[in-house]
This record gives structure tokens, sequence and C-alpha cells, in this order.
């Protein structure tokens, strides 16, 4: 009899063991999932911040575009500035893929105007660039978005040629094609003033790559993506 008691005592003392060892493992359980969950709460959380931190807008300050190829009505409320290289494949998007739908749906309005500032970072071919379009700016103006569009249209797609494409000949090419009244005069084209004005005013702004668009005194970080653009667009026009 004494020896069944053990056994029943025994028996009830291992059910409280497991009893208590199935509530330490449910404890421990529940708490490695709110550990989980805290550490990815703060990875997400960490994320969202990268994330903000690379798509805010970067304030340039107030840039003089007095002089500047303007493009819109100069009573528009937003002010969007292109910092731009024609030997540049990433302005060319900007320009031949981008822009025209900023145009269409802002522009056009009467909400933006547009400026190009140039910003010759692909060596002599940019400043060729450069030079001409200033020109053509200075002398006709109503031919300047034409001709600043053919320079874009003769870039090849693929730069085998590598930053030898824009010669003087392309230059005479493209004022030809928009009808620029002389276009030796264009080839032959030294703006100094024009073009060294440009310069000082991107290593003023700080400007380190092509294309850098500002949208009224801010830089849009992910310029090559129309969503972005545009809601720069919006919030400034609020």
């Amino acid at each position: 009899m004494g020896y069944s008691i053990k056994f029943i005592l025994y028996i009830n003392c291992d059910e409280e063991i497991i009893m208590k060892n199935k509530s330490n493992m449910i404890f421990a359980m529940i708490l490695a999932l709110i550990v989980i969950a805290a550490i990815a709460a703060m990875v997400i959380f960490n994320q969202k911040n990268s994330s903000d931190e690379e798509t805010a807008n970067t304030e340039t300050g107030e840039i003089d575009v007095t002089g500047q190829p303007m493009l819109g009505d100069e009573s528009a409320p937003v002010t969007l500035v292109e910092f731009g290289d024609f030997m540049c494949p990433a302005c060319k998007y900007y320009d031949m893929e981008i822009q025209p739908e900023l145009i269409k749906k802002y522009v056009d309005k009467g909400d933006v105007k547009m400026y190009f500032i140039n910003t010759p970072f692909h060596g002599e071919g940019s400043l060729i660039g450069a030079h001409a379009a200033e020109y053509v700016w200075k002398n006709e103006p109503t031919k300047y978005w034409a001709f600043h569009n053919a320079l874009f249209e003769a870039q090849p797609a693929t730069h085998e040629e590598g930053n030898n494409w824009l010669t003087k000949d392309v230059v005479k090419k493209a004022a030809e094609k928009v009808g620029v009244s002389d276009a030796d005069q264009v080839t032959a084209a030294k703006e100094d003033t024009a073009v060294n004005k440009d310069i000082e005013l991107y290593k003023k702004h700080n400007v380190t790559q092509t294309p850098t668009i500002v949208v009224d005194g801010k830089v849009v970080n992910d310029q090559l993506n129309i969503e972005s653009l545009e809601k720069a667009i919006e919030a400034a026009k609020k």
C-alpha cells in the first residue's frame, strides 16, 4: 500500500514537472516571438527612414536663372531647372522621354516654367554643345529648344564612339536641321560669358551629376522617375 502511494506521488510529481516544463516552453516561445517581432519592426522602421532619406529632396537655395534658356510662361508659379549636358545619356533620356510629358501636363497649362543650365561634365564635346546652344539662344531664341532637342537626338544610342561624337560637324547638321540662319556661325561659336556663368552656377550649387533637376530650389533625387518629378511639382504648386 505504501509503495502504491509512493508510486502515485511520483506520478503526480512527474506530471507537475511536465506541466512546468510545458509552461516554460510556451513562455519561452512567446518571448522569442515578441523579440522577433520587435527586431522585424526595427528593421522595417530603419528601412523606411533610410528610404525617406534617399528620396527626400535637398535644398539648393535660389538659382539665378537670369538669361538662361526658358520654356513656358514667365509668370508660371513653379520653376524647374535642369543642370544638363548634351553628352550625357541620362540627360537625353530625361529630355526626350520625360520632359515632353511634363511640358504637356504642366508647362502648357501655365503651371511650370523650365530652364536649362549647361553643365559640361564630359569634356570637349560638352563644351562644343554648350557654346553652340548658347549662341542659338542669344541670336535665334525661337529656335533654341528645337536645336537643343536636335543635339540630344544626335546622341548615339550606344557610345561606341566614346566622348568624341559631339563634334562641330554634328552641331552644324543640328543647326541646319532646325533652320538656324547661319549654321557656320553656330559651329564656330565661342560664348564664353554665358558658358562660364553656367559653370559658376553648377559649382555654386554643388551639382555633381547630370541631369540634376531642381524644382523651386529643391533637388529631385529620383530625377529619372516621372512620378517623383510630378510629386515635387505638385508639392511646389501648393
